[in-house]
């Protein structure tokens, strides 16, 4: 690479951590918005500058770099206290007319945030020539304000490009025109003989390291219907939690106050046939490098962070009868489903007032009962706006998913079985109640025997709430 852009996961393991990949790498990793704490000074290069030439003239290429300043909320256990982050757009305009000021022809933004973003900074600051984005995973090629921008979804499905038809007159470089592209990456597209042959060695033994065995499940793991009804995917995540948070309590202050957990479907695609579980499976159920942490919260924290959750949901009007998307556009990863109560959400009520029958082994939970609440790095730290100052009671560097793993070894044989702790609070409607999901989802209605969801077509699937309610086992009561 000619220079990378830190974004937000470098930090999930810590600074020293990303200070021995920093001092490693054969490229400059910048960022012009990360200072340290104690000096109050960048923590790395804001900047680089590029010596290139085009047809023989030469051309200076100023590259500069934003992280997320949400970096403090997500890993605020390893950040807080060492460094802190500026907002984008002021330190866009402190660096941007500095990097200008050093003559380069022109200036490439490495940002890794979305569109927004991109749009604050070109509204207030002058001087840029073109946008390279990233963290939010979306295919965008367009101009904003002119401007050429370009994000290259995720899995390096695609490439991102930026055309630039540029004039030199008497020394001096200017951009005439410019044009953003995606260029998709699949089969057809030929490996480069140079790459493969340099990772040769890494990408044989990663191979072998993710088809390895670890176990053996009796049942599908599936995440089609993860947003709209309790499945195997959370299950299997909250199980393996519970199971590594009571070890690690055991003897401790902490033994014996109510233990939750929390997980979320974070790729509703994933799909696990019965059979050998490999560890590119767990890594399928949980696609995040996050580390496992575990939260002290109240009743009424508890009741925030799941009202939070339920914002997974659009709200239902039970007269209409127009056609009703029960999902609205909320990421998946931050549907947590907290397992060890029980609760239902009202689809009916606005947002804030939806989670209703909350209970902790059959008694109401009042706002003054305390609980343990296994957890990730990502939702500890505040990530998704469910917690604010979360009392954290452990922050370890074991990954969530290695827990998974070891869970699994553990049992050897696993049967992850929705304990159907929650469920949408069923009521008759006028008119259909419907959401999307993955085609291949349609085969699972009948194999799994789901009553109270039939598949439309073309990925819509229609949902009975009064019947999927009456079909479900008997909630489970913990």
């Amino acid at each position: 690479y000619d220079v990378v852009g830190i974004g937000n996961h470098e930090f999930n393991f810590g600074l020293e951590y990303l200070d021995l990949v920093i001092a490693s790498a054969d490229f400059p990793m910048i960022s012009a918005n990360l200072y340290n704490a104690d000096t109050e000074e960048l923590r790395y290069d804001p900047y680089v500058i590029l010596e290139r030439e085009v047809d023989e003239i030469p051309i200076r290429i100023g590259v500069i770099a934003f992280l997320p300043p949400e970096i403090m909320m997500w890993d605020r256990v390893l950040l807080e206290g060492r460094v802190y982050a500026e907002p984008i757009v002021d330190a866009a305009a402190k660096y941007i007319p500095k990097l200008r000021e050093e003559g380069v022809d022109l200036v490439i933004v490495s940002l890794h945030q979305g569109s927004s973003d991109a749009e604050a900074i070109l509204e207030n600051v002058e001087g840029i020539d073109a946008i390279i984005m990233g963290h939010s995973h979306g295919r965008i090629a367009e101009k904003i304000d002119g401007v050429p921008v370009t994000m290259a979804g995720s899995w390096g499905s695609a490439v991102g490009l930026i055309h630039f038809h540029l004039l030199n007159q008497d020394g001096n470089w200017e951009v005439f025109s410019s044009c953003p592209q995606l260029w998709q990456v699949d089969e057809k597209i030929e490996s480069a003989p140079e790459i493969v042959e340099a990772v040769k060695e890494q990408h044989e033994a990663t191979i072998d390291y993710v088809m390895a065995p670890v176990g053996t499940t009796t049942v599908p793991i599936t995440g089609y219907f993860s947003r709209v009804i309790d499945n195997e995917v959370t299950q299997l995540v909250n199980e393996a939690q519970l199971w590594y948070a009571s070890e690690y309590f055991r003897g401790t202050d902490f033994e014996g106050m109510p233990l939750l957990s929390a997980a979320a479907p974070f790729r509703t695609s994933t799909n696990v046939e019965a059979g050998d579980i490999r560890i590119m499976n767990a890594a399928d159920i949980y696609i995040y490098s996050n580390t496992l942490h575990v939260v002290r919260v109240n009743g009424i924290e508890l009741k925030g962070w799941l009202e939070k959750c339920a914002e997974n949901f659009n709200q239902i009007d039970p007269g209409s009868t127009e056609d009703q998307n029960l999902l609205a556009r909320f990421s998946s990863y931050n549907f947590d489903i907290i397992e060890g109560i029980n609760y239902q959400i009202d689809v009916r009520n606005p947002v804030g007032q939806r989670i209703v029958n909350l209970t902790y082994e059959g008694e109401e939970i009042e706002n003054d009962m305390e609980f343990l609440v296994v957890t990730n790095n990502y939702r500890a730290g505040g990530g998704g706006y469910h917690l604010v100052d979360s009392d954290i009671v452990l922050s370890s560097t074991v990954e969530n998913r290695s827990v998974i793993i070891d869970y699994i070894i553990e049992k050897g044989s696993i049967t992850p079985t929705p304990s159907y702790n929650w469920s949408i609070a069923p009521f008759e409607a006028a008119g259909r109640i419907t959401f999307t999901s993955n085609q291949e989802a349609a085969s699972l209605i009948d194999k799994l025997g789901i009553k109270g969801i039939k598949y439309i077509g073309d990925r819509l699937f229609e949902v009975d709430l009064v019947e999927l309610a009456e079909n479900v086992p008997q909630t489970v009561s913990n």
